[in-house]
């Protein structure tokens, strides 16, 4: 005999179906991930550069041509004139300037220190950093090849020239792609989205129409309300996870280096406290506005705070004790670290615990709460 949980769980499939809210919590993710893999990328790449060389010799044309063919520089503008350079600047045609003066094949070519500038457009720091460095690699680059005969000289003479030979390996992430980190974040996201606020509207919309009222007066009990409510958001949230997970690996190539099976467990984990605080929202709130603030409220720090897209590390001491009482912060570890580090239970296990300890605390305060509204 089907019971009580079974038919308040239809009647939310139904009313779910009638508003097209499962095709949006379905199709929402997937265009969420196109947007994170392809534009909120911390990838620098296409830097516009101007080029000031003031000789215009094989030399310095020779340390153009390797910016001219790199995928982190696109030179915009050649020119002789080093005046040209700040007007690029302010009119922001180029964020990066090489200027080359006069003497300086003359001065390779007797084995002398020869300089170059390099000038970068400040009003972006991060961009501002990350092409500086990799300009002074590219000029470094050439500077080896500059003076490859003049070394080669000097060893014939003294012998082998000592040096560090560093050698770099970069773990999980070899190609320090921003998709490969930002995607797995975006199934946090997603989940709190898909119960979180989806639970949250569902149970004020019943409250607004009088729908709550008519279960009361029912045999159905709070829990039993609660329970056949939250089920089609738990199955939505873990559907969405599938979907995002095999949409990242066909159209970005994410590594995924872990067990599904525990992604899926975790990720319980991390919607019972979703569900909880959206059913908390949702008995402190009287209409779908009031719930949607709520939501916003509760969505920006999980965002910022959580490591998703800055690190805690450099955040304000104060900030990072703060990130604790986030929940998404202890997912980042669990999603990020399933992904490209391939962790297991036992490495993750102080999260899950974190994770598993707020559901419970969140899902009592929430069903303490409900009841108190229910009489």
């Amino acid at each position: 005999m089907k019971g009580p949980v079974f038919h308040v769980l239809r009647k939310e499939v139904i009313e779910m179906t009638r508003s097209n809210l499962i095709r949006f919590l379905v199709l929402a993710p997937l265009l969420q991930v196109l947007v994170f893999g392809f534009v909120a990328t911390t990838d620098v790449k296409n830097v516009r550069v101007i080029i000031c060389d003031e000789e215009n010799t094989p030399l310095s044309r020779a340390l153009t041509e390797r910016f001219l063919h790199t995928e982190y520089f696109r030179v915009v503008s050649f020119t002789r004139q080093p005046q040209k350079i700040e007007k690029a600047f302010s009119s922001g045609k180029a964020k990066i300037a090489l200027r080359i003066p006069r003497g300086f094949s003359e001065k390779i070519k007797k084995g002398k220190r020869a300089k170059v500038q390099v000038l970068v457009d400040g009003s972006d720091s991060n961009q501002a950093l990350i092409s500086m460095n990799r300009a002074i690699l590219i000029i470094q680059s050439f500077s080896e090849y500059a003076f490859a005969e003049r070394v080669a000289q000097m060893k014939t003479v003294v012998g082998e020239l000592a040096s560090i030979n560093m050698q770099e390996r970069i773990w999980y992430n070899p190609e320090l792609k921003s998709s490969h980190t930002m995607i797995p974040g975006v199934v946090g996201l997603i989940l709190i989205i898909t119960t979180l606020v989806a639970t949250s509207i569902s149970l004020v919309r019943e409250k607004e129409s009088g729908n709550i009222e008519q279960l009361i007066v029912t045999p159905v009990k709070p829990y039993q309300i609660i329970t056949g409510k939250i089920i089609p958001y738990i199955l939505l949230g873990l559907v969405d996870i599938i979907l995002i997970t095999v949409f990242s690996l066909l159209i970005f190539g994410i590594y995924f280096k872990g067990n599904f099976a525990l992604l899926i467990f975790l990720s319980f984990f991390m919607i019972l406290v979703n569900l909880g605080i959206g059913i908390y929202f949702s008995t402190i709130s009287s209409t779908q506005q009031q719930v949607v603030l709520l939501d916003i409220f509760f969505l920006l720090p999980n965002i910022l705070l959580s490591g998703f897209i800055f690190p805690i590390k450099n955040m304000p001491v104060v900030l990072q004790y703060l990130t604790y009482i986030i929940p998404m912060r202890y997912y980042m570890v669990i999603i990020r670290g399933i992904f490209l580090k391939g962790l297991t239970f036992m490495d993750l296990y102080p999260q899950a615990l974190a994770l598993f300890g707020f559901s419970i605390f969140i899902f009592f305060m929430a069903i303490v709460q409900f009841k108190k509204r229910l009489a």
